[in-house]
């Protein structure tokens, strides 16, 4: 959908809305995201409260420059939407997405509550999760279904686990075809993929920064650029992961310089050292690679000063009372 600038989704936390104090505390974790949960964190009983706190949890998670999110249910899909459609809102996830019609329905429902709500036309996105064997073979369809979809992926995790029949932690990919069918629709259709490399994760540990940061950086050089989690000390990992490297941004602009050179010759093609003697080969290929390395390194840049701006003005205002 045109004229909707892309927005940073390098790092997450999912929690459920019905917890006050997650949804308090939110604002200063320093995350692109905060993804407010109705969904498996939420219990059938308290389903009617939930989904009447996502109005007043909106600015809440937005004060310290993360975007607010929505996971709904399901099987209570206009329900919920009719509850959460309020502005600030960024993306409805919508969990063990199977059909094109599902999200068609969506589009509609989301289409009218912004006009009735006064939300600009087409800024809330869909999260179309894909969390089962229906999903997967389905996949170009959903994706097709709505231009509100602007990135894609998933057929992992537990819900997957559960659908295939396979064991959830294990030392290899056992999601490894479905993630791969997912991808390739996503980069079809010329949306975000939202996809990482395997890292084995044997314990179920969803804490541990150190492997947060190792999954991160694996993905972004595989040309992945969304995290997420459910713990506060996966949060600065996610960030420090998906943002290139000082090295790394001094080396395109190495690579860029060399290029340079190479337009002004004949060739199409230079094959020369780097700083350290590893033989290079710089070609127009390589230039686009430095030319958008160093343009997601000023978009995370430029993130992180909203983050820290809002942060600061939330602090300033509390100490000013």
């Amino acid at each position: 959908m045109p004229g909707h600038p892309e927005r940073l989704k390098r790092s997450g936390l999912t929690m459920p809305v019905v917890t006050e104090r997650f949804i308090n505390n939110a604002w200063h974790r320093g995350c692109d995201y905060i993804n407010m949960d109705l969904e498996d964190s939420v219990p059938p009983n308290l389903k009617d409260v939930a989904r009447n706190l996502i109005r007043e949890s909106i600015p809440v998670v937005n004060k310290g420059g993360a975007d607010a999110v929505c996971r709904i249910n399901h099987d209570l899909m206009e329900a919920d939407l009719n509850a959460v459609i309020w502005p600030g809102l960024m993306m409805v996830n919508y969990p063990k997405t199977e059909h094109a019609h599902e999200i068609r329905r969506m589009d509609e429902i989301i289409t009218r509550l912004e006009a009735e709500r006064g939300i600009r036309p087409g800024a809330i996105e869909i999260g179309a999760n894909i969390e089962t064997a229906v999903g997967v073979a389905n996949a170009y369809e959903i994706v097709s279904a709505s231009a509100r979809i602007r990135d894609f992926g998933g057929a992992s995790g537990y819900d997957m686990s559960r659908d295939l029949g396979v064991e959830m932690f294990v030392p290899f990919d056992q999601f490894v075809y479905g993630k791969g069918e997912v991808e390739l629709t996503a980069r079809a259709l010329g949306v975000t993929p939202r996809a990482a490399p395997f890292t084995p994760n044997i314990t179920g540990s969803v804490s541990d920064p150190d492997r947060a940061f190792a999954e991160a950086d694996a993905a972004r050089r595989c040309g992945f650029r969304i995290g997420g989690g459910l713990h506060p000390n996966v949060v600065e990992p996610q960030n420090r992961g998906f943002t290139p490297t000082d090295e790394e941004v001094a080396d395109a602009h190495w690579v860029l310089e060399q290029y340079h050179r190479l337009s002004h010759s004949s060739d199409t093609w230079l094959q020369t050292e780097d700083s350290s003697g590893q033989p290079r080969v710089i070609d127009r290929y390589e230039a686009a690679r430095a030319e958008d390395l160093l343009e997601w390194r000023g978009l995370c840049e430029q993130r992180d000063r909203e983050k820290n701006e809002a942060i600061a003005r939330v602090r300033a205002a509390e100490e000013s009372q």
